[in-house]
């Protein structure tokens, strides 16, 4: 274990023996860090409201502030819930996360893979699943679900309880106020999607015949001419079956915010 000796470690801290942690560190409660973890100097980690978990293999970089208290006007002092971060992950500069609330279930979620550019600010009880990455200064409200393999672009804001979807881009700058579909672009104020993202679905190893099947049940939803369950009626009589198409369709009808069409 490699501690610089300016770092202040909570008595309920526990470290694997292959962390490093540099200089200026503070580890405040309930804090866990698993192993080959890289912690840079003047982060803060953890702290009297909840519990902070943190995979392997993860690199914090300088400044940055994990498992702080919700930014909420009706969370109590009292309350205790969490944090857990997976493995394999990023943490840019001065990127704040913070844990859940208890009528939001008490946990703030991290998956894998996920790169968290400098600035970004996750909040209470959102749910971030893997590989996702989230460019500098992008902002997320209390509750927001951000599903594998999306990207939110650099100072984009998506707004509390809503939902991005999987394989997304939701460009630079854009302010999302409903739930953004899976497999699209995303731009605006307020944002909607333009198109499928061809590129990334390639990228991802979609074949081209999926990517239509994909542009085509897109393309559906888009058309404002059509309520979403007429949408939704036609994906399933003119589209190939498939995984991602399931998916597509099991996100719209869960939406509770409203689904973004344009």
């Amino acid at each position: 274990m490699s501690i610089h000796p300016t770092v202040i470690v909570s008595e309920r801290a526990k470290i694997a023996p292959d962390v490093e942690i540099g200089p200026y560190c503070v580890l405040e409660g309930e804090v866990e860090i698993g192993a080959r973890t890289v912690v840079e100097s003047h982060v803060r980690i953890g702290s009297r409201y909840g519990q902070v978990t943190i995979g392997t293999d993860n690199h914090i970089q300088y400044g940055a502030a994990i498992g702080g208290p919700p930014q909420d006007l009706t969370y109590k002092n009292g309350a205790y819930t969490a944090l857990v971060i997976g493995s394999h992950n990023r943490i840019g500069e001065f990127v704040t996360i913070h844990v859940g609330t208890t009528k939001g279930g008490g946990v703030t979620r991290i998956g894998d893979h996920c790169f968290l550019m400098a600035h970004a600010h996750i909040a209470h009880d959102c749910q971030i699943a893997d590989h996702v990455i989230l460019v500098n200064s992008a902002q997320l409200g209390g509750h927001v679900i951000v599903e594998h393999h999306a990207l939110v672009g650099g100072c984009a804001i998506v707004t509390q309880l809503n939902r991005v979807g999987a394989y997304s881009f939701m460009a630079v700058g854009a302010m999302a106020n409903k739930d953004l579909l899976p497999y699209t672009i995303i731009e605006g104020h307020w944002a909607t999607p333009r198109a499928i993202n061809r590129v990334g679905l390639k990228r991802a190893g979609f074949d081209a015949a999926e990517r239509r099947n994909i542009d085509s049940a897109i393309r559906l939803l888009l058309q404002r001419s059509l309520t979403v369950e007429e949408a939704t009626a036609r994906i399933e009589a003119e589209c190939a079956p498939s995984p991602q198409i399931e998916h597509l369709l099991k996100f719209v009808r869960g939406s509770e915010r409203g689904i973004a069409r344009g």
